[in-house]
């Protein structure tokens, strides 16, 4: 059994994240480890965006680059 957490956003705003490659799973086990959520939720964005490889498109680095400056 999967318990559910209170991410704190709306479900338009983590299907957009889960778009780019966000886990939450990540996010809150960085949140258990002492991380605040804000620096938990950067992390997990930044993970996500180069997972599979490194940006290669403009969008792609924008994107990065917009998760990397918050």
């Amino acid at each position: 059994m999967t318990n559910i957490h209170d991410l704190g956003m709306t479900d338009n705003e983590y299907a957009a994240l889960v778009a780019k490659g966000y886990n939450p799973n990540l996010e809150l086990e960085l949140i258990e480890l002492g991380e605040s959520p804000a620096i938990a939720r950067k992390l997990s964005l930044i993970v996500g965006l180069t997972q599979d490889k490194p940006p290669q498109t403009d969008l792609e680095w924008e994107e990065f680059m917009a998760a990397w400056g918050d």
